[in-house]
């Protein structure tokens, strides 16, 4: 990964299988507001990339993806495939300011 920025946290994340491909699911909660704390808050815009395993999200009020949900932001990324990423792999999201990096832990 490339970013140089610190991250406000950081989270385990798996990569799930759907029937229709995979998912990754971020979600805020009550005791741990990951997501709104990096600027993604319910109704925020964002851009995203896929590329080589890694999933970069950046906030912009242009973006063509939205947050969504209804009492906690969320973001779920579903396809068919996730380029560089399975079903059952283990990534780290990592939480910074306007933005979120998706991938595995840097060597």
């Amino acid at each position: 990964m490339t970013n140089l920025k610190t991250p406000i946290t950081i989270q385990a994340v798996t990569v799930r299988p759907t029937a229709r491909g995979v998912r990754i699911w971020l979600e805020d909660t009550a005791n741990n507001a990951r997501l709104s704390g990096s600027g993604f808050v319910k109704g925020a815009r964002y851009d995203r990339i896929i590329k080589n395993g890694v999933i970069t999200m950046t906030l912009n009020p242009e973006g063509k993806k939205k947050v969504s949900g209804k009492k906690h932001p969320i973001i779920d990324i579903s396809a068919k495939k996730l380029e560089g990423l399975e079903a059952g792999a283990e990534v780290w999201a990592f939480y910074l300011d306007g933005e979120i990096i998706i991938g595995e832990m840097p060597q």
